[in-house]
């Protein structure tokens, strides 16, 4: 359920705000009426969508937009004892005062924060249950997760946001599961780079090489060479052909007779009258 809340002047003139897209920040409003009076909110990306941009068409996937406004710290992400993953605006209370607060509902089912900006990844998966075998799941020691190191071939930037789609996914990151993504890419014949880079385009939670279009599997260096051959005109070693048309139309053009000047001149008197 969507609740009135209030937007201060100086959300405008923020310069970390600023720094991310038109979107991103349409999403941080969005969130505001979305989220519950202590600032938690369901962070499932079909589901923000559905609050937040019913009716729209987006440019950027709801993923990618979620990691924009968690790289700059608007939310933080949680993983819930439910399995699910949650939300929360940050410095909420600091910025909306709520009349009457309803405790918010989500806020004890999150138990391990989700941290964008570091690589661990495969969040223990619970068992469902009721009763004794839910709290005795709840009190038992959290499982490290599993950390696997970015290759060299990898930018970590890309690095980092494939990782972050995949706990977004709730997807598991293992060796096994890289090995099979580098298969995937050489089978495109796309570096491991790029491929990341298309598959977090794509905010998808797997991607195969026969999935890719003709122009995804093109290097971005290719992309770029064929924009330039597209937007640059080519060089020519003769002289220009409009230019040479043009003389030649100017050679072939015959002068009007002296009838057919009368004639022109008696039109312009009649308009004239």
């Amino acid at each position: 359920m969507a609740r009135i809340r209030t937007i201060k002047p100086e959300f405008w003139r923020d310069e970390v705000l600023a720094s991310i897209s038109a979107e991103a920040a349409l999403l941080a409003i969005g969130l505001l009426n979305h989220c519950d009076d202590e600032g938690y909110f369901n962070a499932n990306p079909k589901l923000v969508e559905s609050d937040v941009f019913p009716l729209r068409a987006l440019t950027n996937p709801t993923p990618t937009l979620l990691l924009e406004l968690s790289r700059i710290g608007y939310i933080e992400v949680f993983s819930g004892s439910d399995n699910k993953t949650y939300g929360k605006v940050a410095n909420f209370e600091k910025h909306q005062v709520i009349n009457k607060k309803t405790p918010s509902k989500i806020k004890g089912l999150c138990e391990l924060r989700q941290d964008y900006q570091t690589p661990t990844v495969v969040l223990p998966t619970g068992k469902e249950g009721n009763g004794k075998e839910v709290e005795k799941e709840r009190k038992a020691p959290k499982v490290a997760a599993t950390v696997v190191a970015c290759p060299p071939d990898v930018q970590e930037q890309v690095w980092k946001d494939w990782l972050t789609l995949r706990k977004m996914k709730r997807a598991a990151v293992t060796e096994t599961v890289v090995d099979s993504a580098k298969k995937e890419a050489a089978k495109a014949n796309m570096s491991f780079n790029d491929f990341l880079v298309v598959w977090c385009r794509r905010g998808s939670q797997g991607l195969e090489a026969d999935w890719l279009k003709p122009h995804e599997r093109q290097s971005f260096a290719q992309q770029a060479a064929d924009i330039a051959r597209s937007t640059v005109p080519a060089q020519h070693t003769g002289p220009d052909p409009v230019l040479l048309k043009i003389q030649q139309d100017r050679l072939k053009a015959v002068p009007p007779t002296v009838e057919q000047l009368e004639k022109m001149a008696a039109l312009r008197r009649s308009i004239a009258k």
